[in-house]
């Protein structure tokens, strides 16, 4: 680990990346792996989603079965697959009826039964797994490497003591990047949130302390906040925050009591422009200590406050230190920008195995 607290914030440094980061130009950004969202939303029919503008159709074969992840285009017609349905174990195209079984093989085509299936007629399937209640996919083919890293740990999920809270699935019309960067940011807090759990009155953050890992990033600091969800007072935030490349924010927050909250933001990016965030909570308490309806609907007022602030910043994500003024508070934005010109420069090494 290389701490990069000490480094002076308003040090030139030479910006060896581009001005700003677009997604699209970096294929990079393929050999990671994405949350499209809870699996128990791919149920009874062909589900669609969006990452980094490829378009995709999820399913499930059958109730108990993973689910599938194609790209979303009949070979025969181009005809979008999310839109077929399920039979007999089999993706429907609701254009001509064609078949395929869960792993993209043609199973029938109805207008000639018995005959020779055409050779390029299965899908193109998409590397896919479930893990933490969430469906996750790789875009990147063999050819381009495949993933770079596997999907973030999350050690706390289903450990003795610890529950979980799956929440929402939260659009944003903004970049991945400007969510990202909002959630490892100390500074808005007190502002953004004076409505919900910041404190305009205490805006002073204490000097975070960031750490480059195999993972991303790692930092630690303390924030003063008016209080929890169905709570009254003021109380401190002391957290460690990670971020999993490229978008993946791990939050972990440690109150006075001992309480522990996780919050895990798999952050999706649908396209240049536009992202998804899917978030769990995991807590050290009971659903007798804190309903999970009080927690959810605590966050899903939080995200609104941030939703309003983000859609209404410029649309290109500025990844040059010049483009704009920091201050002391910003260490980890900074942090983050650097390690995202690393890795679309081909200076950041993925972990070793």
């Amino acid at each position: 680990m290389t701490s990069i607290a000490d480094r002076p914030v308003g040090r030139a440094t030479r910006h060896a990346g581009p001005d700003h980061l677009v997604l699209s130009e970096h294929p990079v950004f393929r050999r990671f792996w994405y949350a499209t969202g809870f699996a128990a939303a791919v149920d009874t029919g062909p589900v669609k989603r969006t990452v980094l503008g490829v378009d995709l159709v999820l399913w499930r074969p059958e109730s108990t079965a993973p689910v599938s992840v194609a790209l979303d285009r009949c070979a025969h017609r181009d005809a979008p697959l999310s839109r077929g349905w399920v039979a007999d174990c089999h993706l429907v195209c609701p254009y001509h009826g064609w078949e395929w079984d869960a792993d993209g093989r043609t199973q029938r085509i109805p207008q000639t039964p018995g005959a020779p299936l055409p050779t390029k007629s299965g899908l193109t399937m998409v590397a896919s797994q479930e893990r933490y209640g969430m469906v996750w996919v790789c875009l990147a083919t063999e050819a381009e490497g495949g993933p770079i890293t596997g999907v973030p740990e999350v050690p706390q999920y289903g450990a003795p003591g610890w529950r979980a809270v799956p929440e929402y699935e939260w659009p944003f019309a903004c970049t991945a990047m400007h969510l990202l960067e909002n959630n490892l940011d100390p500074g808005h807090v007190a502002f953004v949130h004076r409505n919900t759990f910041g404190d305009i009155d205490r805006p002073e953050v204490t000097d975070t302390v960031v750490t480059r890992e195999p993972y991303g990033l790692s930092s630690y600091g303390e924030i003063p906040v008016g209080g929890r969800p169905g709570e009254v007072g003021t109380t401190l935030r002391c957290t460690v925050s990670q971020l999993h490349l490229p978008f993946s924010a791990h939050i972990h927050i440690t109150y006075p009591d001992g309480l522990q909250h996780v919050m895990v933001k798999a952050i999706t990016p649908v396209d240049d422009r536009t992202c998804l965030l899917t978030q769990t909570v995991l807590r050290t308490d009971t659903e007798a200590d804190r309903p999970a309806a009080d927690i959810l609907a605590f966050d899903d007022e939080v995200e609104a406050e941030d939703r309003d602030l983000l859609e209404s910043l410029p649309a290109d994500f500025p990844l040059a230190p010049h483009l704009n003024a920091h201050a002391a508070a910003d260490r980890n934005s900074l942090a983050i920008r650097r390690l995202w010109t690393d890795l679309v420069t081909g200076r950041w090494t993925p972990p070793a195995g």
